[in-house]
């Protein structure tokens, strides 16, 4: 009989399991030895189970690459759209725009839409800051001729008081209506023609300035008159250069 079927009539369920010996000889603990094996099986399944998480986060990654790829090429494609459908229509109000008649003034030119609020506002502006100005050009012109006036210094403070009066509310009716007429006369050029600030300019000047020069006593005011254009263009060129 051979050895390996000699084995295998050993009753290997009654056997009584021996512990292995360690180097030394001794025989070593099975509860031990079997603590050791549990550990080693604990260790082999979380490391199983942290490579099975990092592939999960790796998948998901993937995934969420793979999503974004998708919803940005569908993004680029809406924007792509939009946009085609943007020029279409500006094409086609262009095209309705050009085919169109622009409507003309009487002069043949095309204007700004005229309004009469906006009328009355450029007339009540030029008016307000005239009068200012101008009350304040009449009150130094009068301050200056009551003290070289060899009459009005011998004069009572009442009349020199009411030569004053008289002198800047006359002075400040005068140069509100040019002022006036002059921001009337802008804002006509600017619907009739639409030149820009330099041209309605040049416009209000020749009509402000030419009935200034209509009369004789009105003339003395002339330098005046001048100096109010003269601001009006600076503050309409520094606000153009934003500094104003």
């Amino acid at each position: 009989m051979s050895s390996w079927d000699r084995s295998r009539t050993i009753p290997w369920s009654r056997a009584i399991p021996v512990a292995p010996a360690t180097a030394s000889g001794d025989m070593e603990d099975v509860d031990l030895l079997k603590e050791r094996i549990w550990r080693d099986l604990s260790w082999e399944a979380a490391q199983e189970e942290k490579e099975r998480k990092e592939q999960q986060k790796l998948a998901a990654a993937v995934a969420a690459d793979q999503n974004g790829e998708s919803s940005a090429s569908s993004t680029l494609a809406n924007t792509t759209d939009a946009q085609h459908i943007m020029q279409q229509s500006s094409s086609s109000i262009t095209s309705t725009t050009t085919d169109s008649d622009v409507e003309k003034n009487i002069l043949g030119f095309v204007g700004r839409p005229y309004l009469t609020s906006d009328l009355l506002k450029n007339a009540a502006f030029g008016a307000t800051i005239g009068s200012i100005t101008g009350m304040c050009f009449g009150f130094m012109d009068s301050i200056r001729s009551a003290s070289s006036s060899t009459v009005l210094k011998s004069a009572s403070r009442s009349a020199q008081g009411k030569f004053v009066f008289q002198g800047t509310y006359r002075s400040g009716m005068f140069f509100g209506a040019f002022f006036g007429v002059f921001h009337t006369a802008k804002y006509a050029t600017r619907v009739l023609v639409d030149p820009g600030d330099a041209g309605e300019i040049c416009a209000g000047s020749v009509a402000a300035l030419g009935g200034v020069m209509a009369k004789r006593e009105w003339r003395v005011s002339m330098p005046y008159a001048v100096m109010l254009v003269a601001m009006d263009t600076f503050h309409v060129f520094m606000r153009e250069d934003g500094k104003a």
